[in-house]
């Protein structure tokens, strides 16, 4: 499993505005993560739909974080960003097992026992946490 770049930056551009208060242009952001700035408004425009970014338009406009950075944890972004967790194919809604014996198999007991603890993790590092 890898955490795909855009989600990296997702995590950053929270932190950056938890860590500096106030009102930041994309420019800013973009500029201080040393992201391009499309990229930026890419990733904005996801954080915006699940709430944890608001902007403001104008000539004193910006962004600022859209809700608490102790409430928004690692897996809320990685949520945001990538949906569901998956490590393998087994442990995706609603798959079949590839040999039919899907309870009596080890290796899918293990994968479930796997996601169940990096979800727990990533849902217990909150963006506020990263200050420390």
């Amino acid at each position: 499993m890898k955490i795909q770049i855009s989600t990296e930056y997702a995590i950053r551009i929270l932190h950056f505005l938890n860590m500096h208060e106030g009102m930041h242009t994309a420019m800013s952001i973009s500029s201080a993560i040393d992201v391009t700035y499309p990229f930026f408004i890419k990733i904005a425009n996801q954080l915006k739909k699940s709430g944890f970014l608001h902007s403001v338009q104008g000539r004193n406009g910006g962004y600022v974080l859209g809700k608490c950075a102790h409430t928004i944890s690692l897996y809320d972004v990685y949520l945001c960003m990538e949906g569901e967790l998956q490590i393998s194919h087994c442990t995706a809604k609603g798959a079949l097992c590839t040999h039919g014996k899907m309870h009596d198999c080890k290796l899918y007991e293990t994968w479930h026992i796997l996601k169940s603890k990096m979800i727990e993790e990533m849902s217990n590092q909150r963006i506020a946490d990263l200050a420390r």
